[in-house]
């Protein structure tokens, strides 16, 4: 019997393919030891071994999960659930388990004057987690925004000119470049993906990668496209007006490809939205005049921002089937809307009234385009924002794979308002807890 006093404990690790175990044995003190052949001590060795493994390590079914090191400025954990979290925009339990990723997005300086106005705004505070289950990886979003964005140049009815016209997505600038009317748009979000990790040198610069400025104005100043024929960006493109809170409530599922000078365009499938727009005679002009106004309207609606597919279909909506001299339109029912009766259909001051007629017509994106649910709730500050889509998709060839659970670099971008500008947070890092 060798004493307690001549023994210690030392720590031994066992690996294989499929887990990891620690196991304890006791081996006598170096002084004890030195007594021994070495023939025995191997002898031994291997026997406490083998035994130790077999007696302690028998989680056969164990996943391997080694330890990783989280940067907390830059990494998003995905955090294992058996129960998924509802997509409905409140913040369930669940997410109590999942790290926040906490940080601020701003707008770079480009040139050209496609960021004009929105250069240097800050949105200081931006909160994403995320989870996975079997199969789909689920996103909560968190930022803050001033102000609901949802009037997507819509119509409006100008007496002076006694014509239709569309508010713009941009501000307008007076000679001295002040503001003198703000952008018609909407509130988008932005995520860049690596696919199959075409990207060269996407690690360290995410979606600068894509990003090319200084553009002759007649191709856009700033767009995005990649370097060569073999790179491909997955992009997910939630848009407010567009799908984001109406629809089907999705996101727009795009890629970016080698294309110049646009390379961003969508996935396979179909289109959320039509332009309410179409060309019609003025009755009785001659010669005649065509002019451009709204395509549908629903006459007992105010402060609305889009027009279903559904209510279309429903007869809620109308089809404008022709317009006067003076701007009054004519419906499929056969009832008119005179604009100069008041001013709800006209500008009044910064804004508009409240019968302003919608730009644009919602469906849902269909096939591959339509990849990624979401549901969105505005809280009077922000916007809290869930999504899912599944952790590999049947687009092989324009969606990124996290079904092996490996390290994903990204970007991300916020459009508060804004066509094309952006505030940006790059080279953030989706590590999944197993």
């Amino acid at each position: 019997m060798i004493p307690e006093s001549a023994i210690k404990v030392i720590r031994v690790t066992y690996s294989d393919p499929i887990n990891i175990e620690f196991c304890q044995i006791k081996v006598k003190k170096q002084t004890i030891m030195k007594k021994l052949s070495l023939k025995y001590v191997a002898a031994m060795s291997s026997v406490i071994l083998v035994v130790g493994y077999l007696g302690s390590c028998t989680k056969g079914d164990q996943i391997l999960d080694i330890p990783q090191t989280i940067n907390n400025n830059t990494d998003l954990v995905s955090v294992k659930v058996t129960t998924p979290p509802v997509i409905d925009g409140t913040i369930d339990a669940i997410w109590s388990n999942s790290p926040k990723l906490q940080f601020s997005t701003a707008v770079p300086e480009v040139t050209g004057d496609v960021f004009r106005s929105y250069t240097g705004n800050v949105i200081s505070n931006v909160t994403l987690r995320s989870a996975y289950d079997q199969t789909n990886i689920y996103f909560l979003l968190e930022w803050l925004d001033p102000t609901q964005s949802l009037s997507r140049q819509p119509w409006y009815y100008d007496p002076a000119t006694k014509r239709w016209a569309q508010e713009i997505g941009a501000p307008t600038f007076s000679a001295t470049g002040a503001i003198i009317r703000p952008a018609f748009y909407e509130d988008k979000v932005g995520f860049l993906w690596n696919i199959n990790n075409s990207v060269a040198g996407w690690s360290t610069a995410t979606c600068y990668k894509s990003c090319h400025t200084g553009l002759p104005a007649t191709d856009g100043s700033s767009r995005h496209f990649t370097n060569s024929a073999t790179e491909k960006i997955d992009m997910w493109h939630w848009k407010s007006v567009r799908g984001g809170v109406n629809g089907g409530f999705q996101f727009e599922d795009q890629n970016q490809i080698n294309k110049y000078p646009n390379g961003r365009q969508g996935d396979p499938g179909n289109d959320v939205y039509a332009n309410n727009v179409q060309s019609l005679f003025i009755t009785g002009s001659a010669p005649a005049l065509a002019v451009s106004v709204p395509k549908y309207v629903i006459p007992a609606k105010s402060n609305y921002g889009w027009i279903l597919g559904t209510e279309i279909t429903a007869g809620t909506a109308k089809l404008v089937t022709a317009v006067s001299a003076t701007g009054e339109l004519t419906l499929s029912d056969g009832t008119t809307i005179d604009p100069n009766t008041g001013t709800d259909y006209q500008r009044i001051g910064l804004g508009l009234g409240a019968k302003a007629i919608p730009g644009l017509t919602i469906n849902s994106y269909t096939g591959s385009r339509g990849d990624i649910s979401c549901k969105a709730i505005y809280t009077g500050s922000g916007w809290i924002l869930e999504f899912t889509r599944a952790l590999k998709t049947a687009d092989n060839i324009y969606d990124v794979d996290f079904s092996d659970l490996a390290d994903q670099y990204f970007g991300i971008g916020i459009f508060e308002n804004a066509q094309i500008a952006h505030s940006i947070k790059p080279n953030l890092i989706l590590k999944f807890k197993k």
